[in-house]
């Protein structure tokens, strides 16, 4: 007769391993049955309802969100975090504590850590007290992307990250966009400014938003892209933007005129590393959507209400 023939053994051993906490190993000299047997009757019990096992999750709407992402975007992982209903001022500012608590979990130690521009990056790097990981490495993606707003710029990112971590940075001196590509290919044969660019190349993990192509983009605001570059990119077919790219609403990368005017690193660039996406924003939907249909990104930090936008929810 197999051992998981006895249910009446197979009861007991699950009394001792789930209610008295007993571990294999003292189940086995308490019963004098070996191991393997043990392990055998625990996975007969789960697959047969003889044990059933439910876990208390707080977070039902948000890991079921997580699912549906991961599965619809291939994803490696995706997160999803509840902003409490925090109107449109306080959700950016919610979301960044709440995504700060988080990160340091798809960042190991000794990564050469990749950080992009952006408001929402901004949210999170200023909201994090201590981020609990040794050795890493901080080096801006893209330059400079306008006089305004100086906190969203990728350089102070990375050097808030650095501060943060007890980790080094590096500076990218160099505007993202330039008037000429004559000006751009001699800012990029500079020694320092090259030597940057390809650390950013060689990164393990990449932190990036993603942008809407419009003037109230971050961008846009900080004085990088002027109305007429945003005219020109959506006559080209784009919706959104990472790094220095531009992609269409399926994902696809463009080319624009834009491309040879800028400095930064580019979708193909980073695609070995692993790309955290974080983005939230009803008016980002869309270009969310494009983003991740490109498979551009592994790992998509977002909350509940632009989640339940992207999967088209609608009931909500």
């Amino acid at each position: 007769m197999a051992i998981t023939d006895n249910i009446r053994m197979t009861i007991k051993v699950c009394q001792l391993y789930y209610e008295d906490n007993l571990s294999q190993k003292e189940i086995s000299a308490q019963l004098g049955i070996s191991r393997p047997q043990i392990s055998r009757l625990l996975t007969y019990a789960k697959s047969n309802n003889i044990v059933s096992i439910k876990i208390n999750n707080p977070y039902i709407d948000e890991t079921r969100l997580e699912r549906q992402l991961v599965e619809k975007y291939h994803l490696k992982d995706a997160l999803v975090l509840n902003t409490n209903g925090a109107n449109e001022s306080g959700r950016l500012d919610e979301f960044g504590r709440l995504a700060a608590n988080c990160l340091d979990a798809y960042i190991f130690d000794n990564n050469r850590v990749g950080v992009m521009s952006g408001q929402t990056i901004s949210s999170v790097v200023w909201s994090i007290k201590h981020f609990d990981r040794r050795g890493l490495e901080f080096i801006p993606l893209v330059g400079g992307i306008g006089s305004a707003s100086v906190n969203f710029h990728a350089n102070v990112i990375a050097q808030r990250f650095a501060e943060c971590s007890g980790g080094s940075c590096y500076m990218l001196n160099a505007p993202v966009i330039v008037q000429s590509e004559e000006a751009r290919n001699i800012l990029m044969n500079e020694p320092e400014i090259a030597a940057v660019l390809k650390k950013g190349n060689e990164c393990d993990v990449v932190i990036v938003g993603i942008g809407q192509i419009d003037m109230d983009s971050t961008t846009a605001q900080a004085g990088a892209l002027n109305n007429e570059n945003v005219e020109s990119l959506k006559a080209a077919g784009a919706v959104a933007s990472v790094c220095t790219s531009y992609v269409d609403c399926n994902g696809r990368l463009i080319e624009t005129e834009l491309d040879k005017r800028s400095i930064g690193q580019t979708l193909d660039q980073i695609k070995k590393c692993k790309t955290i996406a974080l983005a939230i924003g009803n008016r980002k939907v869309e270009s969310i959507k494009a983003a991740l249909l490109g498979g551009h990104i592994d790992v998509f930090i977002t909350d509940l209400e632009t989640a339940r936008s992207i999967i088209d929810e609608t009931h909500y």
